[in-house]
């Protein structure tokens, strides 16, 4: 009990501490954070998704950030906003695999769930075959498909990700405890206990602010505006 009450206090202060920040600082931190999820899914499951839009009508390229803000979380909209111009149209997922990538249509947290009724009874590798851009956008937004079944309701018994310790060390830290629960798929606890036993400090807004602000995420990974996939930078 105490040390839920601690974490629940800790997570509170980090809050308010984000909720101080400018625009563009929470920009900032939204896609530091989003490449650091994005490079830890693409390490547990050995798959990297890059949202990919460029506007029809303007031409901008948008930002992972920009397409997931500019859903409207209806279940019958596919399509994301045009921060330059406010035109519509649907986003894209890039999915790049060993030999080769391919391009799905990119669903909104709610419009990935919706779709998800149904299917609890197949196994996560049958549903990234047959259901490719629902499998993969629920991971993008909700960590793990048991992740996004339980947040309808609903009991998923099938297990995705195994032999996840020794690669999210690099994470602790740099990530809260909970975004890397949630993409593992265990209690937040368990992740908490672990980086304590390893002698690690706790996620801090500030250290991760300063982190994005000096250096560039988009080269370390990929490149967030331009949705550009380095392959160079991908370790099997």
């Amino acid at each position: 009990m105490g040390m839920t009450m601690q974490l629940i206090q800790r997570q509170k202060q980090e809050q308010r501490l984000e909720q101080r920040l400018t625009q563009e600082q929470r920009i900032l931190l939204r896609t530091h954070l989003f490449s650091l999820r994005m490079e830890l899914v693409n390490i547990l499951r050995e798959e990297r998704y890059v949202p990919k839009a460029e506007c029809p009508k303007c031409l901008r390229q948008l930002t992972p950030i920009e397409i997931i803000c500019g859903f409207n979380r209806d279940p019958n909209d596919y399509t994301t906003c045009c921060s330059a111009c406010g035109h519509r149209f649907e986003p894209k997922l890039i999915c790049f695999y060993d030999g080769g990538q391919m391009e799905l249509p990119f669903f909104c947290d709610s419009q990935a769930l919706s779709q998800l009724h149904g299917k609890e009874n197949i196994s996560p590798d049958e549903l990234a075959r047959k259901y490719p851009a629902i499998y993969r956008s629920a991971i993008v937004h909700h960590g793990t498909i048991k992740g996004a079944f339980a947040k309808i309701g609903i009991e998923y018994r099938f297990e995705e990700v195994s032999d996840w310790k020794n690669k999210i060390k690099p994470f602790l830290s740099s990530m809260p405890d909970t975004a890397i629960a949630e993409c593992v798929g265990v209690s937040v606890s368990t992740v908490s206990a672990m980086r304590k036993k390893l002698g690690k400090p706790r996620y801090k807004v500030s250290n991760a602010l300063l982190t994005a602000s000096s250096s560039s995420v988009g080269d370390r990974y990929y490149v967030l505006a331009k949705g550009v996939y380095n392959k160079s930078k991908r370790k099997r």
